[in-house]
């Protein structure tokens, strides 16, 4: 079915990144024990982490359905690629400029190193979006005559 979609190998492998990201993410998050996180203020701990739960709970309900969309509904999958990728970029920077003073991720374990990542899972997105939206797309894809 793949062949069918006629999408490039590097926006397989951009999406490949980009579950990779998420799914190392989510399984860090989730395993992380609560007792071991020494930080100086706990109640931005605990803010930061009922907010990545939140976000991680939309991220397992969109990894979840994004590969349907995109074998079963593929005219819609551009327009989630898009809205996908500027959520993610909103994230980034509200995480990065605004909530900085609110946010302080543990320093042990993998969160630091999943965090470094975030720049190439956006860019990866963004090229997901930019190949959905500027490639050409068969006509018997859509099904419309």
């Amino acid at each position: 079915m793949s062949h069918y979609l006629e999408l490039s190998k590097f926006f397989w492998l951009s999406m490949s990144i980009t579950y990779a990201f998420y799914f190392s993410k989510l399984y860090t998050y989730l395993t992380i024990p609560e007792l071991n996180v020494e930080l100086n203020n706990v109640d931005q701990i605990i803010i930061t982490m009922k907010l990545a739960t939140v976000r991680l709970g939309i991220v397992a309900m969109v990894l979840s359905v994004y590969p349907v969309i995109l074998f079963r509904f593929f005219k819609y999958a551009k327009y989630l690629t898009v809205a996908l990728t500027a959520l993610a970029v909103a994230i980034y920077i509200d995480d990065v400029f605004v909530l900085t003073d609110v946010i302080q991720y543990p320093d042990s374990g993998l969160i630091p190193l999943i965090e470094s990542f975030r720049p190439i899972m956006i860019t990866c997105l963004l090229w997901m979006s930019i190949e959905l939206t500027f490639r050409p797309v068969p006509v018997g894809l859509y099904y419309e005559k």
